[in-house]
């Protein structure tokens, strides 16, 4: 969709994010021919299967195996045929047509139809407490044309809605689950997608078995999946060594100790980023100076080489350079600088220094990027103790209660860009825990939707919003976090998807 624009975007974020064959030679060594295998996976735990109520992003990789989305989003990150094989906009953009394939089959045996999308996409919008009910505003309503044809009516132009599709809000939940109790979707899934869960264990492990009836099996070589849920980077080290598990979703800092265990690596580009949610509803954060002399007192390149093994790039905004939606105008807008830390605080009324809490999860790799941050804030008088929380209760602290004030981060990157921007900065957005944005934001994000993604403005009016958001935003932003996989060698076919990872291609040697 966004063509020749979007291409030369993508193809500089590859090598922003410094991604090469030599680096990605850990495809492995499985058989080209090998199929069958279940992949044991060391990944972060999942606290829900129900697209509608899972509000970390990066969960989009654990309900991307059990459900199929109305649009597939490809390696590159464009829109491209799922369970909808055609879509046009009308009527000046204000109607998406979107034309279904034929004779998809859910994982227990109902049947898509147009009833069905209509049925999930209101679900998305107006199920109490859904997280996605933002990502579908510009959606009025849902009409079926006929069986295999929907017509979205929009309140105004949105034209990034077909990458929004490709994620959360476009996945089709079977309509024999709708039917039971929804209050069980998020331990027992069903989908259309390329696997379905057979077991959920809360914080230990899930299970899956390949689905026989997914549309789009060719690319899929597996006989199943078992996600790990584990944190501890010794234990995952241990277990790729021993053979317990096949490949580890990891960070940049594990990557010496995996090379030096004989361990394959493999980095890709990504839309992730390590950042801090700021309150700025909450004192002292609602004066802006704060958030402002936190940036200046933090020495990102310096978290870099400590917490991510040198890769990276320090980010002031949540897109990649060379990105559609990344603004040269704030490349650099906090540079390190104490000094000036220290006036905004005292312009702030603190003029001997603030003490604050900051809470972070009890995960991988937050404790070591925590302590880290602590000490240079601590340069800058901004004194702070430590808090930890438990990662099950991150989503509903952080984004729903919006009683946590300083909370070492990031974020996994969406389908849409504009989307991206207001998950992260809109009024009513997710990751926005002060919900705070100026009129002009707000004016800036809803003119980005009116054009389309391979207009000559889009570029322009996107990297605009950006702009603005990054200065008016209490969101400080660290470093960009390309893909890591550590794998034993039994594992190939590892493909570079710069929004999610995905399981189509690989496969597993006996």
């Amino acid at each position: 969709m966004r063509r020749l624009l979007a291409l030369a975007a993508v193809a500089l974020t590859v090598a922003a994010c410094g991604s090469s064959a030599s680096e990605n030679a850990s495809q492995g060594t499985a058989s080209s021919t090998a199929e069958g295998g279940t992949l044991r996976w060391a990944i972060n735990a999942n606290a829900s299967w129900d697209p509608v109520t899972s509000a970390a992003g990066n969960e989009v990789r654990h309900l991307g195996l059990v459900y199929a989305a109305l649009i597939q989003i490809d390696q590159q990150g464009q829109a491209t045929p799922g369970l909808a094989s055609a879509w046009k906009f009308e009527d000046k953009g204000l109607k998406l047509v979107l034309t279904l394939r034929p004779d998809v089959t859910f994982s227990d045996g109902a049947k898509l139809d147009a009833t069905v999308v209509k049925r999930n996409l209101e679900r998305a919008k107006n199920q109490p407490g859904s997280v996605l009910t933002q990502l579908l505003d510009s959606v009025k309503s849902v009409d079926v044309v006929d069986p295999s044809t929907v017509r979205l009516n929009l309140s105004y132009p949105d034209y990034g809605l077909p990458l929004v599709l490709g994620g959360k809000a476009g996945m089709q939940v079977s309509p024999k689950a709708l039917d039971g109790d929804i209050k069980e979707l998020p331990r027992k899934p069903v989908g259309a997608g390329p696997f379905k869960l057979t077991n959920f264990v809360p914080d230990g492990s899930s299970t899956l078995v390949k689905n026989p009836t997914y549309w789009d099996a060719k690319d899929i070589h597996l006989d199943g999946v078992e996600l790990r849920y584990l944190n501890d980077p010794q234990a995952i080290l241990a277990g790729l060594q021993s053979g317990s598990i096949d490949i580890a979703s990891s960070t940049g800092n594990q990557i010496a100790a995996a090379k030096r265990a004989g361990l394959n690596v493999s980095t890709f580009p990504s839309l992730s980023a390590a950042s801090i949610e700021i309150n700025d509803a909450l004192k002292p954060y609602t004066d802006h100076r704060v958030a402002e002399a936190i940036n200046y007192a933090l020495d990102r390149e310096a978290l870099i080489k400590t917490q991510n093994g040198g890769l990276g790039e320090p980010a002031f905004q949540p897109f990649p350079k060379g990105y559609v939606g990344y603004s040269e105008e704030v490349a650099n807008l906090y540079p390190h600088d104490v000094a000036k830390a220290k006036q905004l605080l005292a312009e702030a009324g603190y003029p001997n220094g603030l003490d604050i809490d900051i809470t972070y999860f009890d995960a991988l790799g937050y404790k070591a990027l925590t302590e880290q941050i602590q000490a240079q804030l601590a340069a800058a008088g901004i004194r702070s103790k430590l808090k930890t929380l438990p990662l099950a209760q991150a989503a509903e602290r952080v984004y729903v209660k919006h009683d946590v004030a300083f909370n070492p981060n990031g974020i996994v990157g969406r389908e849409s860009p504009l989307q991206m921007l207001n998950v992260q900065y809109g009024a009513e957005g997710l990751l926005n825990p002060g919900r705070k944005a100026s009129p002009e934001l707000t004016k800036d994000l809803k003119d980005a939707a009116q054009y389309p993604l391979d207009s000559a403005e889009y570029p322009a009016a996107l990297q605009k919003a950006t702009a603005r958001a990054a200065r008016e935003s209490a969101v400080v932003f660290l470093f960009t976090q390309p893909t890591v996989f550590l794998a034993t060698k039994k594992v190939s076919g590892l493909r570079p998807y710069i929004v999610a990872a995905r399981l189509e291609g690989v496969r597993l040697a006996k």
